[in-house]
């Protein structure tokens, strides 16, 4: 077969396979799915041949215009209810409705203390009998203290003793001393929440007594008056 011959079909043969593989490269469609995700693919799904979708060259541009598909829109949000319902507590359940407004509970307090009192001197009287129990337990807790502390000096010491001698510390006693040394850091923790708990006991009833003397001040004022 002379060059020119055989050039000539190598030619065609390449131009044949070019046009083939363009042809194939042409059949991608696109489509939307019910969820509006685009999709790209050699065939349609079988539900979908009837319905919109697009056809692509191998430049991505779209071959038929008539079929050009918009993607459907987002599907709308329900918009959120408003109610007026209460906040919902850690269990999930909805808070029940007060059963009264604050002035009304407001009063409810002030006749509950108008009735426990029947002076200043009771509410003083009330606030020293708790202090004097948080006294009793203080009394404890410090005198516990003390044995603790001439207990740990003496493990100390004698571990000490030891140590200058050359001899090795038992570990029960460096255990003992640990234990102590704890023991020691709750007690002081037991004095402090002691203390924290006379100082809110101080101020509580301090408010009591505040407000009693107001309304005693006031019924004065709105007797007088009628």
């Amino acid at each position: 077969m002379e060059p020119k011959i055989r050039f000539s079909v190598i030619f065609l043969l390449f131009a044949c396979m070019l046009l083939a593989s363009s042809g194939a490269f042409a059949e991608v469609y696109r489509w939307v799915d019910e969820n509006g995700e685009v999709h790209y693919s050699e065939t349609l799904p079988p539900d979908f041949e009837d319905k919109g979708h697009d056809i692509l060259n191998e430049r991505g541009i779209v071959l038929d215009e008539d079929k050009l598909l918009t993607p459907p829109p987002p599907p709308e949000q329900p918009k959120e209810e408003v109610t007026t319902e209460l906040p919902r507590d850690t269990s999930g359940l909805p808070r029940p409705k007060p059963l009264y407004s604050d002035m009304e509970l407001q009063n409810r307090m002030d006749n509950f203390l108008m009735l426990r009192y029947e002076s200043e001197q009771e509410i003083t009287d009330a606030m020293n009998v708790e202090i004097k129990q948080l006294d009793y337990d203080r009394r404890l807790l410090k005198t516990t203290r003390l044995s603790m502390q001439e207990s740990y000096r003496g493990q100390v010491k004698a571990a000490a003793h030891k140590q200058r001698s050359g001899q090795q510390i038992d570990p029960a006693v460096a255990s003992r001393i640990g234990s102590l040394q704890t023991q020691l850091v709750d007690n002081d923790r037991a004095l402090d929440a002691l203390q924290l708990r006379e100082d809110s006991i101080r101020q509580e009833f301090g408010e009591q007594l505040d407000r009693y003397r107001y309304l005693i001040e006031l019924w004065a004022e709105e007797a007088e008056e009628g």
